[in-house]
């Protein structure tokens, strides 16, 4: 007597896995509106004050890197203003060096919109966040820039780990939101000459690009302000766009 073993039926490929859900446009423009909303209360925006400078300061030294330079320090003070120490061979580079820390809050705001918006890649925008947290632990340069940068790398990189599609689903959602509308909403820093951080006074960003450049630095300020609202509104529009046609 012959036994043939039972064999359970493949499952097609496409039943395999479950698309992972998307939000329609009015949630998403709603949900734009509600982060704003909260965003207003101080204690809430500590942590995106936090991502904000450390976008702002890593972006800095990835300017050094993509133009020769040297990276070379990376503070987050308390009060989550900061400082990027790098060395630079030349004035062009500096000037780099300047223009990806300004533009910096809002690419990262756009990486992250993008992941989620427009191709819904919840999981991998808060793991690619927690990734680069953890790698800007290279430069950090005292106890409480570990601390933080540490403790968000973990935060995000348990969020995108263990939680379910729908909850990450909002999670990443939020943050990405959060992140264009800080860098939408930050642009003061654009227009001083000097700034004072922990304490010292230092030549502001756009201070610099007016020294290295010429012309006066509220000039360079308007000029990167434009640049940075342009490829905000670019990113979240466009990624809205493919979305729907999705």
């Amino acid at each position: 007597m012959s036994v043939t073993p039972f064999k359970p039926a493949k499952t097609p490929k496409s039943e395999r896995r479950k698309p992972l859900p998307r939000l329609p446009a009015t949630q998403f423009w709603g949900l734009c509106v509600v982060v704003f909303m909260v965003l207003q209360f101080p204690l809430v925006r500590l942590p995106v004050l936090f991502l904000s400078t450390w976008a702002h300061e890593f972006g800095h030294g990835l300017g050094a890197i993509v133009t020769g330079g040297r990276f070379e320090e990376l503070t987050v003070f308390p009060n989550f203003s900061g400082v990027a120490l790098t060395a630079t061979s030349s004035d062009f580079s500096r000037a780099m060096v300047i223009i990806f820390g300004l533009l910096g809050p809002s690419l990262l705001g756009v990486f992250m919109i993008t992941l989620t918006r427009a191709f819904s890649l919840y999981r991998l925008a808060i793991l690619a966040l927690a990734g680069l947290l953890g790698l800007s632990l290279i430069w950090a340069a005292d106890g409480f820039t570990i601390m933080t940068l540490g403790g968000g790398a973990v935060i995000m990189g348990l969020i995108g780990w263990k939680l379910p599609d729908r909850a990450l689903l909002y999670i990443a959602y939020v943050v990405a939101i959060a992140m264009c509308l800080s860098a939408l909403t930050g642009f003061s820093y654009f227009f001083i000459g000097n700034a004072e951080v922990a304490g010292a006074m230092y030549r502001s960003d756009t201070g610099i690009l007016a020294d290295l450049w010429g012309g006066p630095h509220w000039l360079w300020g308007g000029l990167m302000v434009v640049l940075s609202v342009a490829i905000l509104v670019a990113g979240v529009f466009l990624s809205d766009r493919w979305a729907r046609k999705r």
